[in-house]
């Protein structure tokens, strides 16, 4: 439901704070549809397509990728705990698409799925719960609704993009000639009221938010029962309400449900 930056409420707070969100989408959360520099997303989705099958938007926010699914698939469940968004949702698919695409108010930490196992999952930057165990309980919900041999196409902020960040503002004050310890100090201090580093949960526009190593990821694709087939870099693009740093990135990864 949230892009690299700019997330003024993380999924566990209040389905009205997210309904205030999705009123002013573009403002408040980074577009993963509009800053993809590559594309990715689009075409991942277009690579599994198959209109005999069905698909699910987890998370679905204002519905920036929901229409394009419903193009390519028989069917969308898409769902959010947020009636604004999902009444976005609702106005994205309009036309051709809308009759393929069931919306569903649903909080994904603490309900049942209200719809069958799918053959492909859309995730993106949902699974971003401070809490460890929301987001196990998240995680569940999305894996659980894959079909044996379906597929998830999962989004999450990278910690490893964080460090590099880090290093990036560390070499960049070395250069204009601070010390050494000045700089290590700093960077401790900053680090110490933005993050909790072990657990991967970093502050983004105020907002604690977890991100992910690659290995990871690995790790919990296995533990879900899924084989990993791609773990990519998607690299965002500049522009717009949300400054962002050179060489951010999230992870794009798709699994495949044994």
């Amino acid at each position: 439901m949230s892009g690299a930056s700019g997330d003024p409420a993380s999924y566990h707070d209040s389905a009205a704070a997210w309904d205030r969100v999705a009123a002013d989408y573009g403002r408040h959360v980074l577009s993963v549809r509009e800053h993809d520099r590559r594309g990715l997303v689009f075409a991942r989705i277009d690579a599994h397509a198959n209109t005999g099958a069905t698909a699910a938007d987890i998370g679905c926010g204002v519905g920036e990728f929901t229409a394009h699914l419903a193009r390519r698939f028989r069917r969308v469940e898409a769902c959010d705990h947020s009636k604004e968004a999902l009444a976005r949702t609702r106005d994205a698919c309009r036309g051709t698409a809308e009759a393929r695409v069931r919306l569903h108010l649903v909080d994904i930490v603490s309900a049942p799925a209200p719809f069958e196992p799918v053959d492909f999952v859309l995730c993106v930057n949902v699974l971003l719960m401070p809490s460890l165990d929301e987001r196990m309980r998240a995680w569940r919900f999305a894996t659980n609704q894959i079909r044996s041999d379906g597929r998830l196409l999962l989004v999450v902020p990278s910690h490893e993009s964080i460090l590099f960040q880090v290093h990036l503002a560390v070499a960049a004050d070395l250069a204009d000639g601070r010390d050494c310890a000045a700089v290590e100090r700093d960077a401790t201090r900053d680090a110490a009221g933005t993050s909790s580093m072990p657990l991967g949960v970093h502050l983004l526009s105020g907002v604690p938010t977890k991100h992910y190593l690659a290995d990871e990821l690995r790790a919990l694709f296995d533990e879900h029962h899924l084989d990993l087939e791609e773990l990519v870099r998607l690299e965002y693009a500049p522009g717009g309400p949300h400054v962002l740093g050179q060489g951010v990135w999230d992870w794009l990864a798709v699994g495949r449900r044994r």
